[in-house]
């Protein structure tokens, strides 16, 4: 037996990367990720509900899961879909998934060849901008307002990048509580974006993974609602209103869409010993939860908005005041660097996303996007008020200024 250390030099397959671990380090003020409150995870109701679930089903555990998920929660989705959304589908057009981007990725990889151009907003959730980059997809950004995709703005970049020869495959959209700008597309301009997509042969993917989290307002129509001709791809999640690591998302489809997706899909789906707590929870108490969670969330919200208006008002500086979802979207004037200030103010205790991690098109720096819904009202209020202070320190120096190449 050879004791020579193997070489996998000249293995490892051209699809691969050879990237770091990662190392999950939080600093003092986290506004990175969008994690719940822990306080809000009904530990008691899913353990409650998982009893129940084995009580009644257990033993099938003894057998591969139904590769669609377990259809108790897939008829709730249907259920909730109803009456949420405003759709109607039937369990077997809903697959449950590893979270929502487990739902994206098996859709993505259903429409994407390599070198197909695929449009996003001019700013997209990190995770799913990388999907598509890892698809080989040519990912273009189109312009945005506080409310979202501007509709005229998106048929003049389908028809440019159409006459390039980069007709767009497909639109891939949050439309509720935008990741990571918090905006809402209202119903008109819905309508518009599903004309322009039939007008173009445009496949819209609907990531609607943020709908529960409304906190004050209307919600608004989703494109499947306003659609039912096949043309939208919808995905949502359980997560955001349970736990992340309860890792259940689930996403409809038409018919041809669903086999191709789930033919990338490695092994069974999410395990059925936790849909079982999932699904007798909700059953259970969905919407007292969703209440609860979302009288928390403004708390935190609102005390982070305060706190940029006491610290960063007299910096020129502009967020928003989204109506719900995980994030406030924060917009430095112009010289503001906050992607070379992302490292600097992470070392001092305020972790925060720089606006280009969500870019496309290569532009952000001025942003950045803070996420207030796993700390306290006084942690937010601490925590923006000491980024507050890193910034004026840095700017004084001189060191989160834009070089002028790069504004």
């Amino acid at each position: 037996m050879s004791s020579a250390k193997f070489s996998y030099a000249g293995l490892f397959s051209s699809r691969s990367q050879d990237l770091p671990t990662r190392k999950v380090i939080h600093p003092k003020y986290d506004f990175v990720v969008a994690y719940p409150d822990p306080e809000t995870v009904p530990l008691e109701g899913l353990m409650d509900g998982l009893k129940a679930g084995l009580a009644r089903d257990g033993q099938d555990l003894a057998y591969y899961p139904h590769p669609l998920g377990l259809p108790e929660l897939r008829e709730l989705v249907v259920t909730k879909l109803e009456r949420d959304r405003g759709f109607k589908v039937t369990p077997e057009e809903v697959v449950i998934t590893a979270g929502s981007s487990e739902a994206n990725w098996l859709v993505v990889q259903a429409l994407t060849n390599p070198g197909d151009t695929v449009i996003t907003e001019e700013f997209v959730y990190t995770g799913t901008l990388a999907q598509l980059r890892r698809a080989g997809a040519n990912v273009v950004g189109t312009p945005l307002d506080d409310q979202g995709i501007i509709p005229e703005a998106l048929e003049d970049l389908i028809k440019l990048l159409t006459k390039q020869g980069k007709k767009p495959k497909y639109l891939y959209t949050i439309p509720e509580f935008q990741n990571p700008t918090g905006s809402t597309l209202p119903r008109a301009r819905r309508e518009k974006i599903l004309e322009i997509a039939h007008r173009h042969n445009m496949p819209i993917l609907e990531d609607d993974c943020y709908v529960d989290l409304r906190i004050e307002g209307e919600t608004q129509p989703a494109f499947r609602t306003l659609d039912d001709s096949g043309i939208v791809n919808y995905v949502a999640s359980f997560s955001k209103i349970l736990a992340p690591g309860l890792r259940h998302g689930y996403f409809t489809v038409p018919e041809d869409v669903q086999r191709r997706a789930l033919s990338f899909r490695a092994g069974g789906g999410p395990s059925q010993f936790t849909s079982y707590a999932v699904v007798e929870y909700l059953k259970k108490d969905m919407y007292g939860h969703i209440s609860e969670i979302n009288d928390v969330q403004r708390a935190k919200r609102d005390a982070m908005v305060s706190a940029l208006g006491e610290h960063f008002g007299g910096m020129g500086a502009k967020w928003t005041n989204p109506a719900g979802g995980l994030y406030i979207w924060l917009e430095m004037p112009k010289n503001y660097d906050m992607t070379a200030l992302q490292p600097i103010c992470f070392e001092a205790g305020v972790g925060y996303s720089a606006g280009s991690n969500f870019a496309p098109n290569g532009n952000g720096d001025n942003f950045a996007r803070l996420c207030y819904g796993h700390p306290s009202p006084d942690y937010n209020r601490d925590g923006i008020a000491l980024l507050a202070s890193i910034i004026e320190k840095q700017m004084s120096r001189g060191k989160a200024r834009v070089a002028p190449g790069r504004r």
